[in-house]
This record gives structure tokens, C-alpha cells and sequence, in this order.
């Protein structure tokens, strides 16, 4: 048969065979009446060949999986066959991990469906999130609190985006009442002052600071905090704090850091019984 026929009973490309001859996959046929005359054994190699190369295998380890390969009736040596099934497994696995990789991407993607189906947002952060940190550069009336406002909002984009925040912190931006509102816009204000200030601040300045934040949270979930704290992820919290220390500016790496500090230190507290 001609190259085009082959390539139409494997349904891949005159250009795909020729390079798998270039590489040494599939053998170049001899001629007849001065074109390439391929029969059945290059069509089962080359069947074989795309067989394994759709399911994701490595073209390199396609090579070396199939190799010499044994005709009807016969079987492998024990230790090609122990390398072919060590090569099968490591797709097995590296496919299992493209699976879970597209779960998430699905998941993600159905969050944002239902984040626009609920009030038209296309937003990486939940929509009670969103909304909280709209509601404060709103109400804020000056620049250095608005500042503050915006570098909380862009890093909890970020943290949500990697998955670097527990789920369960959606509830400190659910139900705030206008005394909830009107005490953060307070904490981002007092933020603002000590962030912007000329002179750095003392160790007593900086824990005020820290535990104004902590008393900020634990007086929106109120009664609920311990219940909160019980249900969050440690390690992800963690992961949250290091992500803000990570970003944070380097004039105020103590005061993040404090306040880092002080709300893991708040949390671990709020799960002991």
C-alpha cells in the first residue's frame, strides 16, 4: 500500500509517518515502481505505535517499550516485560494526576459559573469577599486606607486563586452588620496610619496593631469563632500566612508578620476545647 493509505487505516498524517521514520519508530519500506511500498507488518507497527502514543506514552518510551516486538505467539523475555509494565504504570499515574489536575479546573470553573449566576460577578474571590472589599474602598475617604483595602483585596485574589485560603474564611465577609463594616473600614484606617507613618514602629505599637486585627475577626464571628476555628485547615492557614508574608513590603515585614502571627495563634487557640 502507498503512504497514503496507511495513513488513513491509522488515521494519522502522511506527515506523522514520515516522521516516525526519521526517528527510528517505524521502519522505511522498500520500493516499488519508485515509491514506498508499505504492507500489513508496518501497518500493525505503526497501529501499535499510535495505540500507545494516544494513551499519552512518551514517543521515547514508545520506542523502548515496543522495541524488538514479539510476533503473534510469542512473548516477551520476563524483564522486558517487567520494563514495559513499569513504563504502562508511570502513565497510569501521570495520567491519574492530569485527571485531578482537571477535576480542580473544573470545580474552579463551575465556582465562577455560579458566582456569575448568582449577581453577575466574574471574580476569582467569592462573591461575599468581593463585595466586602468593594464596600470599603467605597466608604473609604482617603487614599492611604484605600491603598491598604486594595493590596488585602489583590493578595486574597491571589490566595484564592492558588488555593492558599481556607474555604471556611468566606464567613468573616458573610452578615456583617453596618457596626462590622464601620469597624473594619476603622482596622484598614489604623492599617493605613501605621503603614504610611514616617517613623517605624516600636514593638508596642506593632502587637496594638496585630491584636487590633485578631479582635477585628473574632468580633465578626462572634460566637461562632470557635466553631470556625474548629473547621479550618491548619495547613492551609499556614500556607495563607506564609503567602502574605511572602508579598508583604519589606518596611512592614514586622507588622505582617506580627499580624500573621497573631491570627494563626487566635485560631489554634479557638480549636482547643
Amino acid at each position: 500500500m502507498r503512504i497514503k493509505e496507511l495513513a488513513e487505516l491509522t488515521g494519522c498524517t502522511v506527515r506523522t509517518i514520515r516522521f516516525y521514520h526519521q526517528i527510528g519508530l517505524l521502519a522505511v519500506p522498500g520500493r516499488r515502481d519508485g515509491v514506498r511500498d508499505y504492507d500489513l507488518t508496518h501497518l500493525a507497527r505503526l497501529a501499535r505505535v499510535r495505540w500507545l502514543a494516544e494513551a499519552g506514552i512518551p514517543l521515547a518510551t514508545v520506542a523502548t517499550m515496543l522495541g524488538e516486538q514479539p510476533g503473534p505467539g510469542r512473548r516477551a523475555e520476563a524483564a522486558d516485560a517487567e520494563a514495559v509494565l513499569t513504563d504502562l504504570r508511570a502513565g497510569i499515574a501521570a495520567l491519574d494526576e492530569k485527571l485531578e489536575d482537571l477535576r480542580e479546573q473544573r470545580d474552579r470553573m463551575a465556582r465562577l459559573a455560579a458566582a456569575v449566576e448568582h449577581d453577575g460577578r466574574l471574580c476569582l474571590v467569592p462573591p461575599a469577599v468581593a463585595r466586602f472589599y468593594e464596600d470599603m474602598e467605597a466608604r473609604a475617604d482617603d487614599e492611604k486606607a484605600r491603598r491598604v483595602i486594595r493590596r488585602e483585596r489583590d493578595f486574597m485574589e491571589l490566595a484564592y486563586y492558588r488555593g492558599d485560603i481556607p474555604a471556611e474564611s468566606v464567613v468573616l465577609y458573610e452578615g456583617l452588620t453596618e457596626a462590622g463594616l464601620a469597624g473594619s473600614l476603622e482596622s484598614f484606617r489604623a492599617i493605613a496610619h501605621r503603614y504610611e507613618g514616617d517613623e517605624p514602629l516600636d514593638d508596642r505599637e506593632i502587637e496594638r496593631a496585630a491584636a487590633g486585627v485578631v479582635e477585628r475577626v473574632t468580633r465578626q464571628l462572634g460566637p461562632d469563632f470557635p466553631r470556625v476555628a474548629g473547621t479550618l485547615d491548619l495547613d492551609v492557614a499556614r500556607r495563607a500566612a506564609d503567602l502574605y508574608l511572602r508579598l508583604s513590603d519589606p518596611r512592614h515585614r514586622r507588622l505582617d508578620r506580627a499580624i500573621a502571627d497573631a491570627l494563626l495563634t487566635a485560631i489554634e487557640k479557638g480549636r482547643t476545647p
